[in-house]
């Protein structure tokens, strides 16, 4: 129902005020207030605000009418109509700034008032109409992001009304620009496009949808939406271009977010499903069907095929359901198969997802594919436990399957063998023939083994030649004796590598449980040990282990500790042995042997330290020392006695087969100072039979200048024409045979024999061992021979060997 319409009357005339509230109440409006000031007037306005006022321009007090119009609150709008006996053009100028809603003449009739009252409030309800219009559109741009904009083309000035007006405020109020400073705001990689597209509006009518930046007010870029329409002007109203601009960012931003969270469900190596909340499929990403190799037709609208009904039990999906309702994740590992078949390894993730009430929306499901990693995980278990190349268990899984071993013998009151067997110069297979080659050897050496032993047994590779045989429920020794016979038989067969027939051996050590040791790291030890007791009884044989080899074995490592030690701390030292010629009056050489001065047990001869030196590697290290200290030791006698003698030197294998060794003796004769022709070099008979490096090793040697000599000449098996092709100078006829002449006939014609082999291919040649008269008289008529023994001289340190004694021997 509407209340009855409120109009103020605002005159100082009480009088014309009574006249003026009766011709109202005779027009029909009922309520009507008076007030004869402004001040007045305006109070009551604030306390009960009118539908309209009449308003007397001349009227009693601080402000007129016109100044009280004008301290009306604008959000009220409250129509005013001036009543006024005067009309000058100074009042109306004065009036109009207020914007009346009408003006009449007084005196003036019931007609025109009520006329005028009337007209008054049906504008006053179009103009309230049109600001709850602008409200709502105001409040529709603010939560758009929007602005309206207005381009006048001629004048390029730029009107824009709404939230934000381009990133300069936010305020709801209309700014006006230059359209050129609006411009210098959009970022520079955008602004020729909004350039372009401001010119293809003024010329096609249309200013095309267009996306930019622009810089706000705390210097940072906003993205912006342009869109709107040329409207060409006539004769009064100039060209222009109307249209809207939304901020975007918000929208860009989330756009991005979107792709960005697009791009990884797409791309990402793990498979993705969205699921319902009964658990169907209403969305999966390619990764998905590319592990799983379904296809969306089998997929969607389903459960996943991999937690199907029929494969896991009822309690399975009770868990499921339970563990997501109550923790909201659930995961598990899932052996399945694809669907080509092949089996693959699920890693599996369901979460739950919740709106902002908490309620349950659907699932998201995170599939991995572990098939790979699996497959990883047991490749990298087997070669944790067995040996690449043979396939057979390593030194791990051999020891694993021992403890068992012993674990069951234990409770049947049993025996374990355990045999530890190496192959008899495998090294020379490698360094000869290669590595590959000795691979063969090994993988067909394997393969024998197995072949000879039970399929209970535990055949494994501890690494490099070494293999470890286990066997249970052994009867007795004699049962493990012929176990390694059986297998070092099957491997002394021909082996062909690489277009070579070989003949290989093998040493094998034996170790019982309980006889030897309780545990498998102690039987393993203890076999290994008897291996190389069975290689010192000249290999291709086995031995039982003894308690005798761990104290030969604890002393070989003491004494390699103490040797070592020893050639840091300067404890090995050079003996000489003089060498005479045939008259035994004049020395000509002498021979280096090695000793040491051990700091306990006094001075060690060869034997307590060239054994060790082999075994321990310390060889070639104590080899160079020696030949560095005899060219020394020679350069040193030539400076103080003007002695040139010759010195030999003894080689081991090892330093023959070192690459470079004829350099390493160039360079120590360089340092010392001594001519190569005062140096000898001796190697034994077996060091050069069919040895094409130690062959091609003399012959650098003998490029240096040093003499070559075969030590204990006799005792091997040389082959005449091989020592016809060296370039040996020197034959050491060995003291085996020199002891018995000239009394053993055997002896005397071996000899013989030498010396005419010697005659006859040119060299010259030197008799070890000469001790007594007998044999000094029975040598000394040979013609160039050389003699050393202890007939002249024992070993003795270097500063005694130009002792008077010694340098001047006279045998009579």
């Amino acid at each position: 129902m509407r209340h009855p319409v409120h109009i103020m009357i605002v005159e100082d005339e009480r009088i014309i005020a009574l006249h003026l509230r009766k011709q109202l109440e005779k027009l029909g409006y009922e309520r009507t207030s008076v007030h004869t000031q402004g001040s007045d007037a305006l109070h009551a306005i604030e306390r009960d605000p009118p539908d309209i006022i009449l308003m007397d321009i001349r009227i009693d007090g601080d402000i007129d009418g016109i100044e009280t119009a004008a301290g009306i609150p604008p959000n009220l709008m409250i129509p005013v109509i001036y009543l006024s006996a005067h009309s000058e053009d100074a009042t109306l100028a004065r009036a109009q700034k207020t914007r009346p809603y009408g003006f009449l003449i007084k005196p003036f009739s019931d007609r025109e008032l009520h006329a005028t009252i009337q007209m008054a409030l049906e504008r006053r309800i179009a103009e309230l109409a049109l600001r709850e219009a602008q409200q709502r559109l105001s409040l529709a741009m603010t939560a758009a992001q929007m602005s309206c904009w207005e381009i006048d083309v001629e004048t390029r000035q730029m009107h824009s009304t709404g939230l934000g007006n381009f990133g300069q405020t936010h305020e709801t109020e209309t700014v006006t620009e230059d359209w050129d400073a609006f411009l210098d705001r959009v970022a520079s990689e955008d602004r020729d496009m909004v350039r372009k597209a401001f010119a293809y509006a003024v010329r096609n009518g249309d200013f095309y949808d267009v996306v930019f930046r622009t810089l706000t007010a705390d210097q940072s870029y906003r993205w912006l939406r342009a869109r709107g329409k040329s409207f060409s002007g006539d004769n009064n109203t100039p060209q222009r271009i109307v249209g809207m601009m939304q901020d975007i960012t918000d929208q860009r931003l989330t756009k991005d977010k979107l792709r960005e969270a697009m791009a990884v469900y797409e791309t990402t190596q793990d498979g993705i499903l969205i699921l319902d909340p009964d658990l169907n499929i209403t969305n999966a990403n390619r990764a998905y069907y590319r592990i799983t190799g379904q296809s969306p037709k089998t997929t969607l609208t389903k459960p996943p095929y991999f937690i199907a009904p029929e494969d896991f039990p009822v309690e399975f999906y009770q868990e499921l359901f339970l563990t997501l309702r109550n923790r909201r994740h659930w995961n598990r590992d899932v052996e399945t198969k694809s669907a080509q078949g092949t089996p693959i390894s699920l890693a599996i993730q369901i979460i739950a997802v919740e709106d902002d009430e908490g309620e349950l929306t659907h699932f998201v499901a995170i599939i991995s594919d572990r098939t790979a990693i699996r497959q990883a995980e047991q490749e990298l278990h087997y070669l944790a436990q067995y040996d690449g190349l043979t396939s057979l268990p390593n030194r791990l899984l051999a020891t694993d399957r021992l403890n068992r071993a012993i674990e069951r013998s234990e409770t049947r009151g049993s025996m374990v063998a355990c045999l530890f067997l190496d192959i008899d110069g495998f090294k020379n297979i490698n360094d000869t023939l290669g590595h590959a080659a000795g691979d063969q050897v090994i993988v067909i050496a394997s393969t024998r083994i197995k072949a000879v032993t039970n399929r209970d047994d535990t055949v494994s590779r501890l690494g490099g030649d070494e293999f470890l045989i286990i066997r249970e429920n052994i009867q007795n020794e004699a049962a493990a004796s012929t176990l390694a016979s059986k297998i070092l038989h099957e491997l002394q067969r021909p082996f062909y590598i690489i277009g070579h027939e070989m003949t290989l051996s093998a040493s094998i050590g034996i170790s019982l449980y309980p006889d030897n040791a309780l545990s498998p790291q102690d039987l393993i030890r203890l076999a290994d040990t008897a291996m190389y007791a069975a290689k010192d009884r000249g290999r291709r044989t086995y031995a039982f282990y003894e308690s005798k080899m761990t104290e030969h074995a604890t002393h070989y490592l003491t004494r390699s500790l103490e040797l070592r030690r020893g050639l840091e701390n300067d404890e090995l030292v050079l003996y000489y042995q003089p060498q005479f010629d045939a008259t035994g009056k004049e020395m000509v050489g002498v021979e280096a042997l090695l000793r040491w001065n051990h700091p306990v047990h006094g001075l060690l001869g060869p034997g307590e330290i060239i054994p060790v030196a082999e075994q321990s590697g310390l060889i070639v290290e104590i080899g160079n020392w020696v030949i560095r200290e005899a060219c020394t030791q020679a350069r040193r006698w030539q400076d103080q006695y003007d002695a040139k003698i010759r010195v030999a030197v003894n080689v081991s294998v090892r330093q023959m087969q070192l690459p470079g060794f004829a350099q390493v003796v160039e360079h120590e004769l360089n340092i010392s100072g001594l001519p190569a022709e005062y140096l000898e070099i001796e190697v034994t008979e077996s060091m050069i039979q069919d040895e094409d490096m130690m062959i091609q090793t003399l012959h650098e040697l003998r490029e240096v200048g040093v003499s070559l000599a075969i030590d204990d000449f006799g005792t091997g098996y040389s082959c005449l024409r091989s020592i016809k092709s060296l370039p040996i100078k020197r034959i050491k006829i060995d003291r085996a045979f020199i002891k018995g002449i000239p009394n053993n006939k055997d002896d005397v014609a071996v000899v013989d024999a030498m010396l005419a082999m010697v005659k006859a291919l040119g060299l010259v040649v030197t008799a070890e061992g000469v001790e007594t008269r007998a044999q000094h008289e029975y040598l000394r008529d040979i013609k160039d021979i050389e003699l050393q023994g202890f007939l002249f001289s024992k070993p003795v340190p270097a500063d005694q060997i130009f002792a008077s004694k010694i340098a001047r021997t006279k045998i009579s």
